[in-house]
């Protein structure tokens, strides 16, 4: 169940509405779920995606992974609408879960699976989260942001220790 990819930004989220109408149309139990970043959430597939699973009510999850910077930019400097759950509009219904909460996530997706999977249509997901390195081989991650930021995230709200403590 899990399709091919290419590297172009975005181009993952019309593959899983294809997926989600697939579904739809050989009446299969199915619930499509794809990711994407923050920055591709501004790229014009993710909101003909959306526009067309909301009007086909099609069973898809779209998440948005806001890692804060979309390569090397901040969100305030990309976006004009910042709290990405948002961006579906009175079409889809969003919701904001942290990223960095293993519990949090799974219980956000037991929800919109449910919600998703009975014939609602599309939800929107934003996973606050956090990325510690740069986003590719040439960016080093620090150039838009210093080393005390990212230590003081992975010291108070790294995922992996959180889970260790509960």
């Amino acid at each position: 169940g899990i399709l091919g990819e290419s590297g172009i930004v975005a181009s993952s989220v019309p593959v899983a509405t294809g997926a989600a109408l697939t579904s739809k149309l050989q009446k299969k139990d199915f619930v499509s779920l794809v990711f994407f970043g923050d920055g591709a959430s501004n790229q014009g597939a993710c909101h003909e995606s959306m526009n067309l699973a909301a009007l086909w009510k099609l069973p898809v999850i779209f998440v948005c992974e806001n890692n804060q910077y979309g390569m090397g930019t901040s969100i305030e400097r990309s976006s004009a609408i910042t709290e990405y759950y948002k961006q579906g509009g009175v079409a889809i219904p969003g919701i904001k879960c942290d990223g960095m909460d293993y519990l949090a996530v799974r219980e956000c997706f037991k929800y919109c699976k449910e919600y998703s999977g009975s014939g609602n249509g599309p939800i929107y997901v934003e996973l606050n989260t956090y990325r510690y390195h740069g986003h590719s081989m040439s960016d080093p991650g620090t150039t838009y942001r210093n080393r005390d930021e990212i230590g003081a995230v992975r010291e108070s709200r790294d995922p992996i220790e959180t889970v260790k403590k509960y």
